[in-house]
């Protein structure tokens, strides 16, 4: 397309089918309605006065193909979609499709008619359409630079560039020849791969310095797992041991329970048998000691009936004896009587005798007299038996007071046999309660003596206690310090390794050139690199990287070695030529010099601190630098033929015709920064060292901390054992006191009860 009223491409012959079939929009630009304009065979043209939209054609065809500039006369994106006027209201979207031909495969894709299309969203959502599907802006830009139809700034052809062409130097039409015969594309091409190459070299670098600085955390992460590894399987381990021995302390705790409960049970059973025993003895004698106290009092009243019968008995006796003496006179007044009556019979006899003989006559004298006597028999007769019967009773009388003597005696004889027992017992009693008292002193000396050793047990236990404690916090200490020197020891190996890490990345990247085939080469004819020996101000590094570019890496040979050389690919710097002195100054270079002065830069050669060939020094001679780079484009055009100026930070390097862009690969900082971290690499390796030191001294405290804590632990536990013998000890002991207490008290009321019986 050219001219503002015609558009034009690159065709084929009129005879050959088009390549662009049709042109489609809406919303761009002008075209706010959809337009589709069709192009047949030769040459098609949109002929339009002034304004009418021609050159929006051409902007919509160069935004259909990925136009990002300002060739699209556009301040901001929007722009292109159609804002609206009186009649119309504005899009929201702008869209342009390019219908080609690629029958001949000219794009590398199997579809014989391709829509490219693009849409742009008041939103600023921006769409890349192939056949309507949607595809990245880099894909699209492959596709057409396969065609030759990306970054083409002949594609379009304008009005007045075909003038420009004519107009050029031959020097400047060498860029115009090389975008037609299609260098260019190669060109960028390779600039492509070789910017995907220096940011894939950065991508590893920095992967390199990532996996540097993982590297020791993966193997610190590595050792924790198997640390955690070896602590979960020996927790397995222990808690396996302690199950087992938990299981065989709860079989023999069981065990001991078991017997334990039998113990208490036939501790029980003889406690509950004693008790009852106790009981019935305590009854036993509680009874005893009604019946004694009855028996007292039985004896008490029999004593008294005893004595009443005593002197009844005396009383009897001395009746029985007046009542003898008594009997005796009867006997001899009924002896006297009988003889008196035989004596009478036998007068009688003697007078009836006489009677019978003639009766004499009456005696009245002796008939008084018989009749008395008579009288005085019959009374005697009566008084014989009262006397009679008074014996009788007084024999009766006397018969019971002899069964009561011998009830009372029989009294007595009991009351000495219950007397002698209970003196038996009193005795008996009495030496069980100083058995007991000597039992009970005994065992308040045990309780004592157990109360001591409790008590001083406990206090050890305390001590023992504190001293664990202690212990533990030395030992809590001890880890902590352990920690913290294996934490400074672990971020000390993290930093050592990361710096061995990119010390031998650098040392490898800088091995990388020797290992080059002209390196070898050069170097068995004598040669040596540039910037072997080369020593540079730090503050001009950069841009002394940028002034020499690819001649830092370039080895130094003589003159003849060169031709040995060709095979190679690579740098040389001729050594004879760098030995040369450079000519005089001439004006121009006098006035760039004084320019270069006033903006505040100088030549790059008195940067230079040290150089044993002298030809670092012989091309940074023409070589000067500013301080940005904008004062290099400003003094680009005073710069003398053969010069080049560098911005201080190496960003840029400018010619009097051309400015290339982008920090070389910095071989004197690479070399600097291995130097630097081989100082660091010692250094962090003194730092390990002393580290690792400390880390074995906090481990040996540690070590030592926990065998002081399970040594005190251990004594701790063999405290707390004692403590709990001594404990058991003493209630042993004071349950003993107590029950010889309560024998004790029981004897004593025995032996007051008995010495009460006794008395």
């Amino acid at each position: 397309m050219s001219g503002d009223g015609l558009l034009g491409a690159e065709l084929p012959p009129p005879v050959a089918e088009p390549r662009l079939l049709a042109l489609r929009l809406q919303g761009f630009k002008s075209f706010a309605e959809r337009t589709t304009i069709e192009f047949g065979r030769g040459i098609s043209a949109v002929v339009g006065p002034n304004g009418s939209g021609k050159s929006n054609l051409a902007d919509a065809l160069r935004w259909a193909l990925g136009e990002q500039g300002r060739a699209l006369r556009s301040r901001k994106a929007e722009d292109v979609i159609w804002a609206g006027s009186e009649k119309r209201a504005a899009q929201g979207m702008a869209d342009v499709t390019l219908v080609i031909d690629n029958a001949d495969g000219i794009l590398p894709v199997e579809f014989q008619v391709l829509e490219l299309g693009r849409r742009l969203y008041r939103s600023g959502e921006n769409d890349y359409l192939l056949n309507k599907s949607r595809v990245r802006l880099r894909d699209l830009v492959d596709l057409l630079d396969a065609a030759h139809l990306a970054d083409n700034a002949f594609l379009f052809i304008g009005q007045g560039m075909v003038d420009q062409a004519l107009a050029l130097r031959p020097e400047e039409r060498r860029p115009l020849f090389d975008e037609v015969a299609g260098v260019r594309r190669h060109e960028r091409r390779r600039r492509h791969a070789e910017e995907q190459l220096t940011e894939s070299e950065a991508n590893l670098a920095r992967v390199e310095d990532i996996l540097a600085e993982l590297r020791p955390q993966a193997r610190r992460l590595a050792a924790q797992a198997e640390q955690q590894a070896s602590r979960e399987a020996t927790a397995d381990e222990l808690a396996s041991a302690l199950l087992a021995s938990m299981h065989a302390r709860w079989f023999d705790a069981a065990a001991r329970v078991a017997s334990a409960a039998q113990v208490r049970d036939h501790a029980r059973a003889a406690v509950d048998r004693l008790i009852a025993e106790l009981g019935v003895v305590e009854g036993t004698a509680a009874s005893l000691a009604s019946e004694l106290a009855a028996r007292t009092a039985l004896e008490r009243e029999r004593r008294e009936a005893h004595d009443a019968a005593q002197a009844s008995a005396t009383e009897a006796r001395l009746r029985e004896a007046r009542l003898l003496s008594e009997a005796e006179a009867l006997e001899r007044e009924r002896r006297r009587a009988v003889d008196e009556r035989s004596a009478a019979e036998a007068e009688l006899a003697n007078a009836r005798r006489g009677l019978a003989t003639p009766i004499p006559a009456r005696d009245l004298d002796l008939e008084a007299a018989l009749a008395e006597a008579e009288r005085d028999l019959a009374d005697a007769t009566t008084e014989l038996a009262g006397l009679r019967s008074a014996t009788q009773a007084h024999g009766q009388a006397l018969a019971a007071v002899r069964r009561a003597a011998a009830t009372r005696q029989a009294e007595i004889d009991t009351a000495r046999r219950l007397l002698a027992d209970v003196e038996r017992r009193v005795a008996e009693v009495r030496e069980q309660a100083a058995s007991v008292a000597e039992r009970r002193d005994r065992l308040d000396a045990e309780v004592a003596a157990a109360r001591t050793a409790f008590e001083a047990s406990l206090e050890a236990e305390r001590a023992t206690a504190r001293e664990h404690e202690a212990a533990r916090q030395q030992a809590s200490l001890a880890n902590a310090a352990r920690t913290a020197a294996d934490e400074r020891l672990a971020g000390a190996g993290a930093r050592l390794a990361t710096a061995r890490a990119r010390l031998a990345a650098l040392e490898a990247r800088l091995a990388e050139d020797e290992t080059r085939g002209i390196a070898r080469a050069a170097r068995r004819l004598g040669g040596h690199r540039l910037d072997e020996d080369l020593v540079v101000a730090p503050e001009l590094r950069a841009a002394v990287e940028a002034a020499l570019a690819e001649a830092a890496r370039a080895y130094v040979v003589d003159a003849e070695a060169v031709s040995s050389l060709t095979a190679e690919r690579g740098s040389l710097v001729v050594a004879e030529r760098a030995a040369t002195v450079a000519g005089p100054e001439d004006a121009s270079e006098r006035r760039f010099r004084e320019r270069l002065s006033a903006a505040g830069g100088g030549v790059l050669d008195s940067a230079v601190r040290r150089d044993s060939g002298g030809a670092a020094r012989r091309l940074l001679a023409r070589c000067a630098w500013l301080p940005d780079l904008a004062a290099c484009i400003a003094i680009q055009p005073a710069l003398p033929p053969g010069w080049l100026v560098v911005p201080r930070d190496g960003s840029a390097a400018v010619s009097d015709l051309c400015v290339r862009l982008g920090a070389a690969d910095s071989l004197l900082e690479r070399r600097a920064e291995a130097e630097r971290m081989t100082g660091e690499v010692a250094r962090l390796e003194g730092e390990y060292a002393r580290y690792a030191e400390d880390a074995a001294e906090a481990l040996s405290g540690a070590t030592s901390a926990a065998a002081r804590v399970e040594a005190a632990r251990v004594e701790e536990s063999r405290a707390s054992g004692a403590r709990r013998a001594a404990e058991d000890a003493e209630r042993l002991a004071g349950r003993q006191l107590e029950a010889v207490v309560r024998e004790s008290a029981w004897h004593d009321a025995q032996t007051e009860r008995l010495a009460a019986e006794l008395e």
